[in-house]
């Protein structure tokens, strides 16, 4: 008996380089995702060890300066404090301060009340308060 399929059983499977140069979009798409995704997941790691190291110098300095206006029985008014901030530590910046005060804002430690009363040039004032100790 003879197959008469024999030789035609290749050409019916297709060429296997034009399905792989077909494909070469599709796998280089996926490598870029993966590669996206892996330095989304570094930068997301490097965000957390930033913070940790902001609040573990920082976060101190802030909630020490509140404390310290709130014991005279003053208000911690915020420009002031941020003020304060920049001179107790040197080479800190009111950036870093506004970031440190932001993770202390979301981990409950500080509550920043905005004034309804506007002053100079319609300026709010906030005030800052330690929550929780």
């Amino acid at each position: 008996m003879t197959n008469t399929n024999a030789f035609s059983a290749g050409a019916q499977e297709g060429n296997w380089w034009a399905s792989y140069v077909a494909s070469t979009p599709e796998r280089e798409a996926k490598k870029r995702a993966m590669e996206a995704e892996q330095q989304r997941m570094i930068s997301a790691h490097q965000e957390q060890q930033r913070g940790q190291a902001i609040m573990s110098q920082a976060g101190p300095a802030i909630l020490e300066l509140i404390e310290g206006y709130l014991n005279r029985n003053s208000p911690a008014v915020k420009s002031q404090v941020e003020h304060d901030f920049t001179q107790a530590l040197p080479g800190a910046t009111p950036g870093e301060f506004r970031t440190a005060l932001e993770y202390l804002k979301q981990g409950g430690h500080v509550h920043e009340l905005v004034s309804s009363t506007q002053g100079f040039m319609g300026e709010r004032t906030s005030h800052l308060y330690t929550l929780g100790g």
